[in-house]
C-alpha cells in the first residue's frame, strides 16, 4: 500500500490568503494536489489542516474524509507532520510500503509521484528526493520503516529535515523536471508556477 500525507495547516501569512485555497486549473491549489495524488498509485492519504481548516475542508467535497486537524499548527509544520504520522499509524492497518510527503505549497504531478514511489521500492533506500540542478526537491517518499520516525519530527531540527539528517535520502537527477523545484510561498511566484503546469491565470 502507498499512502501519502499533505501538508496544508500553516497559516500562509506571506501569502497573505490560504494557499490551498489559491485558484488552481479550475479548482483549488488543494484539490488539485489531491486529484493529482489520487491519480497516482497513492492509496491512502491524510490531510493535516489547521489555519483555516473549517473554510479549507468546506471546498474539498467527498475528500474531506481524508483531513485531520492539527490543534498545535500554530507552533510549526513539524507538529503537522507528527499529526500526519499519528493517523496513518492509528489507522491500523499495516504500515505503507511508501508515504509521499508533500507540502501544499509544492505541488507536483500523478507522474513524478509514480516515478519517486517506483524508484524507493526499486532502491530499497530508507527515502527518496528529487534533485534539482544540485538542490533537494520535491515530494521527499519515505520507506515503510520510516513513518515511526516521524513522530519524533521536532521543529528545532527542521521537521522532516532533521528526519532525514539520520536517514539521507537518495537523490534522484531531475533537472528537465523544473516541477519539483516549485516552491509557491508568495503571492509573485503564482503565475510562473502555474506555467509549468500549463495552467492558465483564472
Amino acid at each position: 500500500m502507498i499512502a501519502a500525507i499533505l501538508l496544508a495547516a500553516g497559516a500562509s501569512r506571506r501569502m497573505g490568503s490560504p494557499k490551498a485555497l489559491l485558484p488552481w486549473g479550475g479548482t483549488s491549489l488543494i484539490s488539485w494536489e489531491l486529484n493529482q495524488l489520487m491519480e497516482s498509485s497513492v492509496e491512502e492519504l491524510v490531510v493535516v489542516l489547521g489555519s483555516r481548516s473549517e473554510d479549507i475542508r468546506r471546498t474539498l467535497g467527498n475528500s474531506a474524509k481524508y483531513s485531520v486537524f492539527n490543534q498545535l499548527w500554530t507552533s510549526g509544520r513539524a507538529t503537522s507532520l507528527v499529526r500526519g504520522a499519528k493517523a496513518l499509524i492509528q489507522r491500523g492497518t499495516a504500515m505503507p510500503q511508501a508515504t509521499v510527503i508533500q507540502n501544499v505549497d509544492q505541488p507536483t504531478r500523478s507522474d513524478i509521484i509514480d516515478f519517486l514511489v517506483k524508484e524507493l521500492m526499486h532502491s530499497g533506500a530508507d527515502a527518496i528526493q528529487p534533485e534539482y540542478h544540485g538542490h533537494g526537491g520535491h515530494p521527499v517518499v519515505i520507506a515503510s520503516h520510516m513513518v515511526p520516525l516521524l513522530l519524533g519530527a521536532e521543529e528545532r531540527t527542521f521537521g522532516l529535515r532533521g528526519v532525514l539528517k539520520h536517514h539521507p535520502p537518495l537523490r534522484i537527477p531531475m533537472n528537465d523536471e523544473p516541477v519539483v523545484a516549485v516552491d509557491i510561498d508568495t503571492p509573485d511566484k503564482i503565475t510562473s508556477a502555474r506555467k509549468l503546469f500549463s495552467i492558465a491565470d483564472p
